[in-house]
């Protein structure tokens, strides 16, 4: 019984890691990382990227740093890849006004 449970429990590790993209996907925005369990899903939008680091989406520029650099707009919806690094940072306002 008992080698049988070992058996299974290798089989059971290494379908884990056969979809290990899928169960784990993460990402990182400014250097940390989030996971499923923070709301990472295969497609975001930029405003949903800002969220996670706590930027409101009228004040986020989010950017895609690898594997290209590019400016993600707050309602872009943008295909999430394992590992993805984004910069999330906040607009200068300008003129005095407080939030």
């Amino acid at each position: 019984m008992t080698e049988h449970h070992e058996q299974h429990q290798a089989h059971e590790h290494c379908e884990h890691h056969e979809h290990h993209e899928h169960k784990d996907l993460h990402i990182f925005v400014n250097r940390r990382k989030f996971d499923r369990g923070d709301g990472v899903r295969e497609e975001m939008t930029g405003a949903q990227i800002a969220a996670l680091v706590g930027v409101p989406p009228e004040n986020a520029v989010v950017r895609e740093e690898e594997p290209q650099k590019r400016e993600i707009g707050v309602s872009e919806t943008v295909n999430i890849k394992n590992g993805e690094h984004f910069l999330v940072t906040r607009k200068v306002v300008e003129g005095g006004y407080v939030a």
